[in-house]
């Protein structure tokens, strides 16, 4: 066997290599010599260190303490060496819950997931097809289940010939930084330590923007799917006695025509609308807080809602529904008006059954958490947000305070009272068939007109003369078009192009008329036994009552008075008390 070195025999060119391990193998043996220790520590220094390392007690206990420490900063050294390794070859763009970009995220991984063959553990969560046009036939379909990857675990998929890796983490890490914070509030503390959930989406690669890219098709592909629909959002209970915008469904858009107001009303809220969106560097150049605010009051059942979904339907806008019961708080309430979700209405309904504190009342015992001064600061207050749109809706307006009935809170006031001659007449038509009456100039270019009977222009006619005028609500009207017409569902013989005879519906008004009067009389002695039963609600000050008139560059002008006698408003039209109502019901009736 050859005796020259094993190095020597290494080929030509590595001669930097052979030297550098030479050194090498010149400095283990120089450290293993006693010689080296003893001039570097000394005689007197090295018999100390033999002594105690010879103790196996003491050199283990030295390796026990030593050794976390290695592996701390090893584990460190590690760490450091793979992030600089990943942002060299691989792009990483986290979206973390509280973005509006993590559902379409989410719906993309479950139907990329579905597809994959090769995956042994998987999450299932179970979703209602709300598409399924079949679902009003038969009994209630089953829930579908959709598969989605784990909780940090790595989820590989193709896409358009690129590797990506989808990881869904409980706790992205991208809030605020806490290392600093000192609470003694429990609660704080709790949500400071919430979890954070997020997706990371991973590329190899450097091309930042062709990930972006990616992602951005997912986000487009799932709104374009929602388009044509209202989106409704609402203020939901989260972890720790907090509150998250959650969207919690979607509509088909309500027409405009299929609300059926007074001459007018309607048309001129989407006015006053329209005007306010276009009209922002309108309201900026001349300091104007760009917020508008709009009240609807009236009794239950004439349409305030349904108005708020046809209005958003038509701007193309969506809904967000907040309450101001449970839990909410002045702050937690502020925190939710500055977070409300882009390009929606906020709606707060039954505003005048709203529990609302009053500080400065001594009587004031309620229950409830949110004061006057809070709800007033937060609607028109210096955090407040800007380009916001607020609807509110009451049954009577005599319980709200002035206070936030004044311009800058509320700019618009719109009574929807009891259904008059023209809204009979409109629904009727609408109801019997007659239901692509055109109303809108675009609507005119899309399809022709209708031609009414004259026979059903008289029938139309003599049910809107029994029909008294301002006495039943829109919603009475529309439950008795429905249910005669459930009743008549098999004796209407449509099939060979006649035209149904609706004629039947004149014998049922007066039976209609005294279910009304009694519902009217259940009413009246609820409202009676509870007004008995409770404490006086707290009446504003005289002084309090103004009379306020809001108008806007090309918007009709409205107005509302407040009586020194008598606190109701003065508008053109009165809600009727359900005690006279019942009287004249009960005339009407009987003749």
């Amino acid at each position: 066997m050859s005796s020259v070195p094993l190095l020597e025999t290494l080929p030509i060119g590595t001669a930097p290599i052979v030297t550098l391990v030479d050194q090498i193998f010149s400095l283990l043996e120089k450290v293993s010599d006693e010689a080296f220790w003893n001039a570097l520590f000394g005689d007197r220094a090295l018999n100390l260190l033999k002594r105690y390392f010879g103790s196996d007690v003491v050199f283990l206990g030295f390796i026990v303490y030593l050794i976390p420490i290695i592996t701390y900063h090893l584990n460190s050294y590690w760490s450091w060496i793979t992030t600089y390794i990943r942002e060299r070859m691989y792009v990483t763009i986290q979206i973390s819950k509280e973005q509006d970009g993590y559902e379409p995220i989410q719906q993309f991984i479950s139907i990329k997931t579905s597809h994959i063959k090769s995956h042994r553990e998987l999450e299932g969560r179970c979703f209602f097809d709300d598409d399924d046009e079949n679902d009003t036939l038969g009994p209630s379909p089953p829930p579908k289940l959709r598969l989605f990857p784990l909780s940090d675990r790595p989820h590989k998929i193709k896409y358009k010939g690129r590797t990506l890796w989808l990881t869904q983490k409980k706790d992205g890490g991208t809030g605020k930084d806490n290392g600093t914070y000192y609470s003694n509030d429990v609660k704080e503390l709790l949500t400071m330590m919430s979890s954070n959930p997020c997706i990371r989406i991973t590329m190899f690669g450097r091309d930042m923007q062709l990930l972006k890219s990616f992602i951005q098709e997912w986000i487009n592909d799932h709104y374009e799917k929602e388009s044509g629909k209202l989106t409704i959002y609402k203020c939901m209970p989260a972890r720790y006695e907090a509150f998250e915008w959650r969207q919690v469904g979607s509509k088909e858009l309500r027409s405009f025509g299929s609300v059926i107001l007074k001459t007018g009303q309607k048309e001129a809220i989407l006015k006053d609308i329209t005007t306010f969106r276009r009209r922002e560097h309108w309201y900026s150049i001349r300091g104007i807080p760009y917020r508008r605010g709009y009240l609807l009051y009236g009794p239950p059942g004439t349409g305030k809602t349904s108005l708020v979904q046809s209005v958003a339907s038509k701007v193309k806008m969506n809904v967000a529904i907040i309450s101001l019961s449970g839990s909410m708080d002045d702050e937690k309430f502020n925190v939710m008006l500055q977070e409300i979700p882009r390009n929606s209405i906020l709606v707060m309904e039954d505003i005048d059954h709203c529990v609302i504190k009053d500080p400065n009342s001594e009587k004031d015992t309620s229950s409830g958490k949110i004061s006057m001064s809070g709800l007033l600061n937060a609607l028109d207050g210096v955090v407040a947000q800007e380009g916001t749109m607020v609807f509110m809706t009451c049954n009577d307006v005599n319980r709200i305070q002035p206070a936030l009935l004044r311009p800058g809170r509320i700019d618009m006031k719109m009574e929807l009272g009891y259904a008059d001659k023209s809204q009979i007449s409109k629904m009727f038509l609408r109801f019997m068939g007659e239901d692509d009456i055109i109303e809108t100039e675009e609507d005119k270019e899309k399809k022709p007109a209708v031609v009414i009977s004259e026979s059903f222009k008289e029938l139309c006619q003599k049910f809107t003369d029994l029909i008294p005028d301002l006495y039943v609500t829109p919603a009475e009207l529309q439950n008795f078009f429905i249910m005669n017409l459930i009743d008549h569902e098999d004796s209407l013989n449509v099939s060979d192009g006649n035209v149904p005879d609706y004629s039947y519906l004149l014998d049922h008004v007066p039976a209609f008329l005294d279910s009304v009067k009694r519902d009217r009389e259940q009413a009246a002695e609820h409202k009676s036994n509870t007004n008995s039963s409770s404490k006086p609600a707290v009446v504003p000050n005289k002084s309090d009552t103004t009379t306020t008139t809001t108008t806007t560059p090309d918007t009709p002008t409205v107005t509302t008075t407040l009586d020194d006698e008598d606190t109701s408003p003065m508008t053109s039209q009165t809600v009727t008390d359900d005690e006279d109502f019942v009287k004249d019901l009960d005339l009407v009736t009987k003749k």
